[in-house]
C-alpha cells in the first residue's frame, strides 16, 4: 500500500502497528491508514486524481533513490582515493634507517591507519547506499509501470 501523497510505502508490519495504535479508521467498510512520513489518509481505493498523484510521488521517489546512488558512487571514489593515498603512507613507514623495516611507532603508519579506516567506512557506506538506491529505483519503477498499464491495485 503506498501514500498518494507522499509516495511512502507502507508495510505490513507498519499497517499492524497501526492497527494497535489504533491510527486505522474504518470508512465504508474500507480500512483508512494515516501514512508515518506525512501524516495524510491513505485508503484502499484510489480514485483517478489519487493515481496521479502517486505517480507524481513515484517520480519524486525515484529522483530521491538516483541522488542516493549518486552518493554512494561518489562515497566510492573517494574511499578509493583515501585508499591509495593510505598505501603509499604504509610504504612511507618503511624506514631506510631502521634497514628497510616496518616501523610502526611512527607518523606514517599511524596516518596509514586512520585512512584505512575511513576508506573502510566509506566503502561500507557507499555499497549501502547504492543497493538501497538500486532497490528503491526498481520498486518505485515497477509501481510507474503498474499505473501506466493500469494494473495497479492499492
Amino acid at each position: 500500500m503506498y501514500c498518494s501523497h507522499c509516495g511512502h510505502k507502507i508495510t505490513e508490519r507498519q499497517k499492524e502497528k497501526a492497527n494497535k495504535n489504533a491510527k486505522v479508521r474504518s470508512i465504508d467498510s474500507n480500512m483508512v491508514y494515516v501514512c508515518p512520513r506525512c501524516g495524510k489518509i491513505v485508503k484502499n481505493n484510489l480514485n483517478e486524481e489519487e493515481v496521479k498523484s502517486l505517480a507524481r510521488a513515484s517520480h519524486s521517489e525515484i529522483h530521491k533513490s538516483r541522488n542516493v546512488i549518486n552518493y554512494g558512487m561518489c562515497f566510492l571514489v573517494i574511499s578509493t582515493i583515501l585508499i591509495v593515498i593510505g598505501y603509499i603512507f604504509f610504504l612511507m613507514s618503511y624506514k631506510a634507517n631502521a634497514g628497510g623495516m616496518l616501523v610502526t611507532n611512527c607518523t606514517e603508519y599511524y596516518v596509514f591507519i586512520v585512512l584505512l579506516a575511513l576508506s573502510i567506512a566509506g566503502y561500507l557506506y557507499s555499497f549501502v547506499s547504492l543497493f538501497y538506491g538500486i532497490k528503491k529505483n526498481r520498486e518505485y519503477t515497477m509501481l510507474l509501470k503498474d499505473i501506466q498499464n493500469n494494473i495497479f491495485i492499492q
